[in-house]
C-alpha cells in the first residue's frame, strides 16, 4: 500500500516538472520571441529611414531648383518689358540731353530713402545735372531689377511732361489727365518695400534648413509673393507707357492738323491760275528767242559784212 502511494507520488512529482518546465520553455520563446520581432522592427525602421533621407534631400533640392527657375524666369521678363520701354523713348530723347528730369530726382530720392514733399513735383520739364554722389545712386538704382521699374516710370512721366500736347485743355476736359508725380511715387515707394523685404528674405535657406519642408514651403510662399508683386508693378508701369504713347498720337495729331490749316492758305486755283500764265508767257519768250536767234544770224552772217564792205568802198572814193 506504501508503495502504491509513492509511486503515485512520484508520478505526480514528475508530471508536474514536465508542466512546469513546458511552461518555463514557453515563457522563454515567447521572450526571445518578442524581443527578435522588436529588433527586426528597429532595422526595418533604421532601413527605411535611411531610404527616406535621401529621397527628402533630393525632393528639397528639386522643389529649391524650381523655385529659383521661375523667379529666373520672371525677373528676366520683368527687366526684358523694362527694356522695351528704355529702347522706345530713348529714340525721342536729344543725343546731347544726359540730364536727370524732375520725375527722375523724385524716384532716386524715394529709393535712396530721403524724404520727399509730395507737392514739390509739378508737370516740369525742368532738367538736373545730378552730382558724383547722385550719379553713383542713379547707377546702383538702374543696375537693380526692382530699382529699374522705378527708374523706367520716372522716365515714362519724363517723357509725358515734355510733350507739348500734355498742355492741352483736352485732358483737363475729359478728366483723363493723369498725375504723374503720383504715378512716379507710388511705383517707387512701393518698389523700395519690395527691395527691403526681399533684402529680408535673402537667398533659399541651406543646411538643416535647407531639407526642413516648412521653412522651404515658407520660403517659396514669401518669393512668389513678393516676385507677384513686382510683376503687378511692370504690369503698371506698362499701362503707364501706354498711356504716354497716346499723348505722344494725340500730338502727332495736333502737328498734323497745325500743318494743314498753315498749307490751307495756299490756293490751289490762283496758282493753277498763275501756272497757266507762267507757261503762256514762257512760250512767248522762247518765240521771241527763237525770232532773235534767226535775225542775229541774218544779221551777223549777211548785213553786217555787207555794211562793212560798203563803209569801205564809200570811204576811199570821197
Amino acid at each position: 500500500m506504501v508503495f502504491v502511494a509513492v509511486a503515485v507520488f512520484v508520478v505526480v512529482l514528475a508530471v508536474a516538472l514536465v508542466l512546469l518546465a513546458s511552461a518555463a520553455i514557453g515563457a522563454f520563446s515567447a521572450m526571445f520571441g518578442g524581443m527578435k520581432r522588436d529588433l527586426g522592427r528597429r532595422r526595418s525602421g533604421a532601413a527605411v529611414t535611411a531610404d527616406e533621407r535621401p529621397a527628402r534631400l533630393v525632393g528639397a533640392a528639386e522643389a529649391a531648383g524650381d523655385l529659383a527657375d521661375r523667379l529666373r524666369l520672371a525677373r528676366a521678363r520683368r527687366w526684358t518689358a523694362c527694356q522695351d520701354i528704355q529702347q522706345r523713348l530713348e529714340g525721342s530723347r536729344r543725343p546731347d540731353d544726359d540730364g536727370v528730369g524732375d520725375f527722375g530726382m523724385l524716384a532716386l530720392d524715394i529709393w535712396a530713402g530721403r524724404p520727399v514733399d509730395d507737392r514739390q513735383i509739378s508737370q516740369s520739364t525742368r532738367r538736373h545735372r545730378p552730382g558724383r554722389e547722385e550719379r553713383a545712386e542713379l547707377e546702383n538704382m538702374v543696375r537693380d531689377p526692382v530699382g529699374r521699374i522705378a527708374w523706367t516710370t520716372a522716365l515714362v512721366a519724363d517723357r509725358v511732361s515734355r510733350n507739348p500736347a500734355w498742355g492741352l485743355e483736352f485732358f483737363d476736359l475729359h478728366s483723363v489727365r493723369v498725375d504723374l508725380a503720383g504715378e512716379v511715387t507710388a511705383i517707387a515707394r512701393a518698389a523700395t518695400r519690395i527691395r527691403d523685404q526681399l533684402a529680408i528674405l535673402g537667398d533659399p535657406p541651406d543646411g538643416p534648413l535647407g531639407t526642413d519642408d516648412e521653412v522651404m514651403a515658407t520660403y517659396a510662399e514669401k518669393a512668389g509673393l513678393l516676385s507677384t508683386r513686382l510683376d503687378g508693378l511692370v504690369e503698371r508701369l506698362e499701362a503707364f507707357a501706354s498711356y504716354e504713347q497716346i499723348v505722344a498720337r494725340i500730338q502727332q495729331r495736333q502737328e498734323k492738323q497745325a500743318w494743314l490749316d498753315r498749307v490751307s492758305a495756299i490756293d490751289e486755283l490762283e496758282h493753277a491760275i498763275d501756272a497757266e500764265r507762267d507757261r503762256a508767257e514762257g512760250d512767248r519768250v522762247r518765240n521771241m528767242a527763237d525770232e532773235s536767234g534767226i535775225l542775229a544770224s541774218i544779221y551777223l552772217d549777211e548785213i553786217a559784212p555787207l555794211a562793212r564792205s560798203l563803209k569801205r568802198d564809200v570811204i576811199p572814193g570821197s
